[in-house]
């Protein structure tokens, strides 16, 4: 009891140095962690059988781990030695970027957090398992693949363009303050305007954000009715009082009675208002504008 208490309270001073290997064990894979644990005046710890729990972490001092495991440690001369990934297995994925272990004995986390050097980066790029991530960070690839298809051969660092959110550890988010990626589906790729250029995207100048969303639209233009839709609505003429009676006249007269009171001149004219109509253009086509294409997936590179 006098050894936990002094533990509980000296906890924050202990000292850890670490150095790491990587061992693969079969299929599994864990990383040898070989370290000691000291008080704050620099004596070794307690021998014996301690419940340790160890904790990997993207950054310094975020609290969301992104592995973690608690095993029995034997301690003599303060002196420890674990693989970490013996009951939960490790991810290649952890190691993308910077990674830091963390270690808590009896419900105190050691300070500060121990930041891997390089040998267990060797994990992520594993040959007879995977492959080391291909290109650079940001870079955008087309392919046949589908996604599982593209990890084995790519690398665990590419993801598909498709509007997720990005993780807090992604290195594309830390470099450009990037928080989702676009979502490329179903769009085409345009260049981005240059300073002093041609303005080919009258919709974007150079200064606009980089893969941001442009709707699709159409060019003005207008459409024009030939001549052939140009013509006149005309009244039939008339003359009566001893004028040549028109077959028209003739027809009127026939089914009306005689008419005397026809003026003595003829009349013609043109239809007024009542005479307006329209010409309908009709049209064809598809609910989008599109040239000929064919459809890929698209991956971009965020570790």
């Amino acid at each position: 009891m006098k050894q936990k208490l002094f533990l509980s309270h000296s906890i924050w001073a202990l000292l850890i140095s670490c150095f790491f290997t990587a061992a693969l064990h079969g299929q599994s894979r864990a990383i040898n962690i070989q370290g000691t644990l000291k008080d704050a005046q620099g004596n070794a710890v307690e021998d014996g059988i301690h419940s340790v729990t160890f904790t990997l972490y993207a950054e310094e001092f975020t609290t969301t781990p992104l592995w973690q495991e608690t095993a029995d440690v034997a301690v003599k001369g303060g002196i420890y030695g674990y693989n970490l990934g013996s009951t939960n297995m490790l991810s290649p994925e952890f190691f993308a970027s910077t990674v830091y272990l963390s270690l808590t004995l009896n419900g105190f986390e050691l300070k500060p957090r121990t930041k891997f050097s390089y040998a267990p980066y060797a994990l992520g790029v594993n040959k007879s398992n995977y492959v080391s991530c291909s290109g650079a960070l940001g870079d955008i690839k087309y392919s046949v693949l589908n996604p599982t298809q593209f990890k084995i051969v790519n690398g665990d660092c590419w993801v598909p363009m498709n509007g997720v959110s990005l993780s807090s550890a992604s290195a594309l988010r830390m470099l450009t303050g990037m928080t989702t990626l676009p979502d490329a589906s179903g769009l085409f790729i345009q260049g981005q305007e240059f300073s002093g250029g041609q303005d080919n995207d009258p919709g974007r100048t150079s200064a606009s954000p980089i893969a941001t969303f442009q709707a699709d639209a159409m060019m003005a233009h207008s459409h024009v009715l030939d001549n052939s839709g140009y013509h006149a609505h005309d009244f039939l003429d008339y003359s009566i009082d001893g004028g040549a009676v028109s077959a028209e006249e003739a027809a009127f007269e026939a089914s009306s009675g005689p008419n005397t009171d026809w003026l003595s001149a003829e009349i013609s004219g043109r239809v007024l208002s009542a005479g307006n109509h329209a010409h309908a253009i009709e049209y064809a086509g598809v609910a989008e504008n599109r040239s000929k294409n064919i459809n890929l997936w698209i991956y971009i590179r965020t570790n």
